[in-house]
């Protein structure tokens, strides 16, 4: 029986999925998705910058979370990713931080079913925008990720929710763009696609579905959760550790990617 030593699986372990000496933006900061994965990033060595439309008790509560387990002290800025110009000036206020220019961008923002123009600017507008703006440092330094969170509703379809299965599709579109114009410079941009994650954005999709169902919320999960062939509901933490994952070595030639993490939701 081959023995392994279970500390020189952890430094091995510890090498592979490392982001010491790196940056990264997470837009969407304040979210229960976006503070998950700016701590398992945190968690890998980067240094955080997070990005929401205000500045909320949650995340002043991320920051200080993030400050107990990094030795980096995060950044924020308040930013309305609906507006080009703010967008413009916060990746102003970045470079002026950063002047090295950050490595790894997490366009994790995303708007509820709202209206059609909400939807295109949060989802895919602010992504694009983002991404333009950050990937020249990136290619200039031959090394940076881009991760875009799109959903299993980019890869497949449902009703009366057009905006956001556009959106998410076109973001899927944009990674795959991104991917091939990157890729020649160590830059690799990829996707993940949840379906239902229990974070607060989740809960106007249940409130809808009550209001047509008439059952509890309870209800409602469960058989969300029952339909995933797992039984299982993906964490944030989970979602947050593969964002670690696609940003580390182990995945320098992974790119283009439209990851599924529902369970296999998708598969049946």
């Amino acid at each position: 029986m081959i023995q392994l030593n279970c500390s020189c699986y952890v430094r091995y372990r510890y090498h592979i999925m490392s982001l010491e000496g790196k940056t990264a933006v997470v837009t969407g900061f304040g979210g229960g998705l976006g503070s998950a994965i700016a701590v398992s990033l945190a968690q890998a060595g980067c240094a955080i910058v997070g990005t929401d439309i205000s500045r909320t008790e949650t995340v002043q509560a991320n920051i200080v979370k993030i400050q107990e387990i990094s030795k980096h002290e995060p950044l924020f800025f308040e930013c309305d990713l609906m507006d080009r110009e703010a967008i413009q000036q916060m990746c102003q206020g970045i470079q002026k931080k950063i002047p090295e220019g950050v490595d790894i961008l997490v366009n994790n923002a995303e708007k509820p079913v709202d209206s059609w123009d909400k939807e295109i600017a949060i989802n895919l507008t602010a992504p694009f925008l983002m991404s333009k703006c950050l990937i020249p440092s990136m290619k200039k330094k031959g090394w940076g990720r881009i991760v875009n969170m799109s959903s299993t509703l980019g890869l497949t379809v449902a009703e009366k929710i057009v905006g956001y299965i556009t959106t998410k599709t076109g973001l899927i579109g944009l990674t795959r763009s991104i991917a091939l114009e990157g890729g020649p410079h160590g830059v690799t941009c990829n996707a993940i696609c949840p379906y239902v994650v229990q974070t607060p954005y989740i809960i106007p999709f249940v409130e809808d579905l009550q209001k047509k169902t008439g059952k509890t919320k309870e209800a409602i999960l469960e058989g969300i959760r029952e339909s995933y062939p797992t039984k299982k509901f993906t964490t944030p933490n989970q979602i947050g550790d593969y964002v670690v994952f696609l940003c580390s070595p182990a995945a320098n030639n992974m790119t283009g990617l439209a990851t599924p993490m529902d369970g296999g939701f998708t598969m049946v």
